[in-house]
């Protein structure tokens, strides 16, 4: 493998990450291969290992992530024009829970970190974790937390917005 210009990040993978740009022309060394890349690929961006075929399945992360739309090369940018997304087909378990109310004893007398409601009961923070399985949905992340912060009332950017809005009016005022 080509050090610190592509990564195969499961085994069972059709297609490469590049590290960093690839240009159009480059000769990347993969398991003993050469692959020559087609056109520039942006890092973070995907390239096909192999030769594949309209329908072939495209597997990213040791899972079927898309199919191919149409033939595509060795060293060919993976993109939107010639990607189909699929997966593999889900499957429901039926499982037969049934709760049972804890021992709550132990805690007693215990205190723990929250904070007082008008109402008089408790509560604790809700911190909520996302993770986004592939690099270009980072933003996407950004934006839903944007979203969530907005609807919630926890947002602080409008002060942000109005302070660029304030500057930007400043700079075209010329002072």
């Amino acid at each position: 493998m080509t050090a610190n210009l592509i990564l195969q990040l499961d085994s069972k993978d059709n297609v490469l990450v590049a590290l960093q740009e690839l240009t159009s022309g480059m000769d990347i060394k993969f398991e003993g291969s050469s692959i020559i890349i087609k056109d520039t690929v942006p890092a973070k961006h995907k390239v096909f290992i192999n030769d594949m075929q309209a329908g072939d399945k495209i597997i990213m992360y040791g899972v079927l992530a898309g199919k191919v739309q149409h033939a595509v090369k060795s060293g060919e940018r993976m993109t939107t024009e010639n990607t189909r997304h699929a997966a593999e087909p889900y499957g429901y378990r039926k499982v037969d829970y049934q709760w049972h109310q804890p021992d709550v004893s132990k805690f007693i007398g215990r205190t723990f970190n929250g904070y007082h409601r008008n109402d008089g009961n408790v509560g604790t923070a809700n911190y909520w974790l996302f993770i986004p399985t592939v690099f270009c949905e980072n933003r996407n992340m950004d934006v839903i937390k944007e979203a969530l912060h907005q609807t919630f009332g926890y947002a602080v950017t409008d002060k942000y917005k109005l302070f660029s809005e304030h500057l930007i009016g400043n700079l075209k005022d010329g002072r």
